[in-house]
Parts: structure tokens; sequence; C-alpha cells
């Protein structure tokens, strides 16, 4: 071997020495930043059980054997909204997964009053002696029973299928269909379309039919559930959602986004009212029978527009937008109908006449427990309640 070859060979093992060095390095660096992000992690997670951390519901699957949606039975948790969990409350779901302190008893024959809703009356954010619905059996007393099912997302098509459940199940004297502002147009596959629920979709004859959208309990679910963090992150913070916070483009200013009224989108498009109006007809139509109930057995507890009816001018101002729009219509309809009808919106506004305080959270659009409040007593005032129970003395 000569002198060349020799520094060429001393070259090349050189150069390998170090390619192992910088291989070495950056595994090293890799397993450092590796074991570093799960020392923050179990740190983080450290610090997040101890706090008031959003457990969830756990819905159960929905298939022929589980046709409507519920969450899983004989559970506790604790709600908690936003990243600075600005409400906090522990609640209780029930032998038949609907959030409640009490069972339901399908065997019992004393006078059942059903309310059917959405989230406002699954009410996870208000301790549960504070909802409509534990005011309303507190004053029934021995005289009867009254039962809420509701589920967050629901809408008119879903309540059709809850209405359905509980005639097959409980067999109820007499019912209460709490109705907001994004009940009409997301009753329609068109407009929205979550596993779990029942939506109204075309049929090639042009009829709108009752669909359910079966779900099965996502794989992750249970494990990210035993996750602190993990729920901090998916729920308190909704990083699922973080898509829609960029959704305007840079520099669009706040009068061009979308405007909300009533707890959906202000717009009354001619064929979004067009479509709602469709859902409402084939809502109204199918009660009576899913429910086992003559018309009249049936309320109808219609939110009032919020905020804007604290305030007569901003009240007006919105008269056509799509919310007040729909209600009315859905009233006018109803009334034709049979059907009791409980405007809550005159309720509302002598309430807040009188002692000045609001329906819902700083943060949250929900009825906090004086919108709650005022529920009960529309409803105890009703012809349904009094059909239903007889004469009940508080």
């Amino acid at each position: 071997m000569n002198h060349r070859e020799f520094q060429s060979g001393e070259v090349l093992l050189g150069q390998g020495r170090r390619e192992r060095d910088s291989g070495r390095k950056i595994w090293l660096g890799a397993v450092t930043v590796f074991l570093s992000f799960c020392l923050v992690a179990l740190l983080l997670e450290g610090v997040f059980r101890l706090l008031p951390v959003n457990e969830g519901l756990r819905g159960l699957s929905v298939d022929e054997q589980n046709p409507v949606f519920r969450f899983t039975p004989h559970r506790e948790s604790v709600y908690s909204r936003g990243w600075n969990f600005s409400i906090v409350n522990h609640v209780r779901t029930n032998n038949y997964g609907f959030i409640s302190d009490h069972d339901y008893d399908p065997t019992l024959t004393t006078p059942l009053l059903a309310v059917i809703g959405d989230s406002f009356v699954e009410a996870v954010m208000v301790p549960f002696p504070q909802t409509g619905v534990a005011r309303l059996s507190e004053a029934v007393g021995s005289a009867g029973r009254v039962y809420g099912f509701g589920t967050s997302g629901s809408s008119l098509g879903q309540y059709l299928a809850y209405a359905r459940y509980i005639r097959e199940t409980f067999h109820p004297s007499g019912l209460a269909v709490v109705i907001v502002g994004n009940d009409f147009d997301e009753s329609l596959r068109k407009y929205r379309n979550e596993p779990g629920l029942h939506y109204f979709a075309e049929s090639p004859g042009g009829d709108l039919t009752l669909t359910r959208l079966d779900r099965p309990v996502p794989w992750y679910r249970d494990l990210l559930g035993s996750s602190s963090l993990g729920m901090y992150l998916y729920v308190n913070l909704e990083i699922r959602e973080v898509w829609k916070r960029f959704a305007y483009r840079p520099g669009q200013s706040a009068m061009s986004r979308p405007r909300f009224v009533g707890n959906t989108a202000a717009e009354a498009t001619p064929e979004r009212v067009r479509d709602s109006d469709r859902v409402i007809e084939a809502f109204l139509r199918q009660l009576p029978e899913m429910a086992g109930l003559p018309a009249s057995r049936i309320a109808l507890v219609v939110d009032g527009v919020r905020p804007e009816l604290y305030d007569e001018h901003s009240l007006r101002a919105v008269v056509d937008d799509y919310f007040p729009i729909m209600r009315a219509h859905l009233m006018d309809r109803a009334r034709l109908g049979g059907f009791e009808v409980l405007d809550m919106q005159p309720a509302l506004i002598a309430d807040y006449g009188r002692r000045r305080l609001k329906f819902e959270f700083s943060d949250d659009n929900h009825w906090n427990g004086t919108g709650h409040e005022v529920f009960a007593e529309v409803v105890q005032r009703s012809r349904v309640y009094r059909h239903t129970f007889g004469p009940v003395h508080p």
C-alpha cells in the first residue's frame, strides 16, 4: 500500500466515524426530545387530574338494538366549559342513560309528563335541582312523575325518535317538547349529519323521511377518556374544532362574519326558510302518532329570542331574522294543528322586567338556573300540565 492509498483509507475511516457520531447524536437528540415530551406530558397529566376537566358523558352506540342516542348508564362525571373552567358541574347519568339524579321506572302507573329536548333539557351546565325537569318533578311530588329526555345536538327529527321511544317504554300521559333556534334546518341531513341522531332526508318521491344514522362507539373514546390532559385538549379546548377559528380570511371584518340570533345563524335565505317550513310540517304531522298522544296533550315550549329580548329596540331589529321567522311559523301551524303552544318569550321579558336577571350564562347561551325556573313556571301554567296531573298545589 503506498502513502496516497494509506491517506485515502484514513480519510474514509474518519468520514465513517464522523457519520456514525453524527447519527448517534441525532438518535440521542430524538430520544431526548421524546423523553422530554413524555415527561412534560406526565407532569401536565398530573396537573390536570387536579383540575375539573370535562370527563365527557360517554355516549352509547346507536343501532337496531339501541335505536336512540343515550349515555352510559349509572355514571357520575364532571362537566366543565372552556379553557378556564368557567362553568363546572357534577352530573349523573341514570339507569336509562339520561342526565338525571333520579332513575326512571317504566312499571309505575302514576301520570308521567315526558320532557323532550336537546342540550337545554340535557342541561349538564346546571346543577340538577335547578333544572326545569327537577323543578317540575318537585312541584308534582307524589301526584306523578316528570322525566327528561334530552341530548346535545338533537333537533326536531330526533325529538320524534325520542317520542316513539318514550311511548313504547314509558307510556306518558303528556308530553312537552322544548324547541330552540337551531332545531329547524338542522333537522335535515342537508344541513347536518351527526352519527347517532335522527334526521329528515329527502325520499325519491320528494317526501321527508325520518332516517337514523347509526353510530358505533369511537375506538379512541375510552383511551382518550382515561387521560385528563387528553380530555382537556379535546373537550375543554375543542382542538377538533380549531379549523373553524381560521375559517375566515385574514383581515376579514367582524361585520362580514356570520351573525347569530337565537343560537343559530341569523340569515333567512328563501331556501333555508322553505326547507325549515317543510321540516315543521313533517314534524307536526308525525308527532302525535310517534308520541301515542293527541295533539291536545302535547305542549311545544318555544324559547325566546335571547339575548335580544332584554332590549325592546334590539328585539325589533331582528324580527326578520331566521329564528324569529321560524318560531312564528312553528307556533302558528302548531296552534292550527291543535297543539298547546307555550311561547316563553313573554314570560322571559316579564321576569327580566321584574328581577333584572338574565337567563343564560355570560359565555354560554344555554339557560342558567333562572332560565330553567321560568321554563318550569310556564309549563306549570299549561293545559297539558293540568290535564296530566290534575290540580297540583306547590
